[in-house]
C-alpha cells in the first residue's frame, strides 16, 4: 500500500515540541523582564496623606501601584479625612504589600475618605519612556503574544486533523 503523502501521528511531534518551546520561552522572556524591572526599582519612596476616596469593603489602591517597579507597600498612619485627622485603628482595616486597603466588613469608616502615609520601593517614575516603564511596556507586549498561542494550537490541530481525514480518503484505489 502507497501511503505516499499521508500524514501520520508521528507528523504531530515537531508542532507540539515547537509550541512548548515557544511557550516556555515566552514565559521566560515575560518572568525576566518583570524581575529585572523590580530589580532596578530600588528605591525607597515615601508618601504623606494621600487621600483615598470612598474607603471600601472591596478594596481601594492607592494611586502609585501603577508607577513602574513600585512594590512592597508598607503602611504607616491612615487616618479620617474628614474627621480632624482621626487616627482609624488598625482593626477597621487590613492591608497588602502591593498597594490595596480594605474596609473591615462592620468598619464605622466604610464610604468615608481616608489619608494614608505609606513607603513602597520604586523608582519614581511613571513614565513610559525610563528604563523601568520601557521593561514593563516590553513584558506587556510579549504577554500579549502568549495569549494567542492557544489559537496557534487550535489551528494546527484542525489542520492536523484535516490532512489525517483527507489522507484517507485520497487512499482509496479506483479500479477503472
Amino acid at each position: 500500500m502507497d501511503n505516499k503523502g499521508a500524514v501520520t501521528l508521528g507528523d504531530l511531534y515537531p508542532a507540539i515540541l515547537a509550541i512548548v518551546v515557544l511557550g516556555i520561552g515566552i514565559g521566560l522572556g515575560i518572568f525576566i523582564l518583570s524581575e529585572t524591572a523590580d530589580a532596578i526599582s530600588t528605591t525607597t519612596l515615601t508618601v504623606t496623606n494621600e487621600t483615598v476616596s470612598t474607603l471600601a469593603v472591596a478594596g481601594n489602591t492607592l494611586a502609585t501601584v501603577t508607577d513602574c517597579g513600585a512594590h512592597d507597600f508598607t503602611f504607616g498612619t491612615i487616618t479620617n479625612a474628614s474627621g480632624g485627622e482621626t487616627i482609624i485603628e488598625a482593626a477597621n482595616y487590613t492591608t497588602t504589600t502591593d498597594g490595596a486597603i480594605l474596609a473591615v466588613a462592620g468598619s464605622e469608616y466604610i464610604g468615608d475618605n481616608v489619608n494614608v502615609s505609606y513607603t513602597y520601593t520604586g523608582t519614581g517614575d511613571t513614565s513610559s519612556t525610563g528604563p523601568c516603564g520601557v521593561l514593563d511596556t516590553s513584558g506587556t507586549g510579549i504577554g500579549g503574544m502568549a495569549t494567542w498561542i492557544a489559537v496557534i494550537v487550535v489551528v494546527l490541530a484542525a489542520a492536523i486533523v484535516l490532512g489525517i481525514v483527507i489522507s484517507s480518503f485520497g487512499n482509496g484505489r479506483s479500479s477503472v
